[in-house]
């Protein structure tokens, strides 16, 4: 084992505890909807290992698809927060996110 591949493992291993401990507290702040914190931490060590592992035992592994690997546990944690703290309402096709619910009419023109 050479020099940088210890150095690639240790960071990846200390990189992939702490973004999963954050996950874990964020989860727990926030409580999503969906699953345990334990559970979506658990997924970040997953991808994040898998990452690792990966990055150490392929050394010719596309960078691209390594990182795509490395961020899919937390990207799925971030849509489940997002969906979690804006709750499970319809959606209304007809209005934008942005949009107050006082304009009684729903147009976005001023009145002249």
């Amino acid at each position: 084992m050479s020099v940088t591949t210890a150095v690639v493992a240790a960071g990846g291993g200390v990189a992939v505890a702490l973004i999963a401990a954050a996950v874990y507290r964020d989860a727990v702040r926030v409580g999503v909807d969906l699953g345990s914190p334990a559970l979506w931490a658990a997924l970040v060590v997953l991808t994040g290992g898998a990452s690792v592992v990966t990055a150490i035992l392929v050394p010719d592994a596309p960078l691209p698809g390594v990182l795509v690997l490395t961020a899919f546990g937390p990207l799925l944690y971030l849509l489940e927060r997002d969906d979690s703290m804006r709750g499970g309402d319809a959606a209304d096709p007809t209005r934008l996110p942005s949009q107050s619910e006082e304009s009684p009419d729903g147009s976005d023109e001023p009145d002249r």
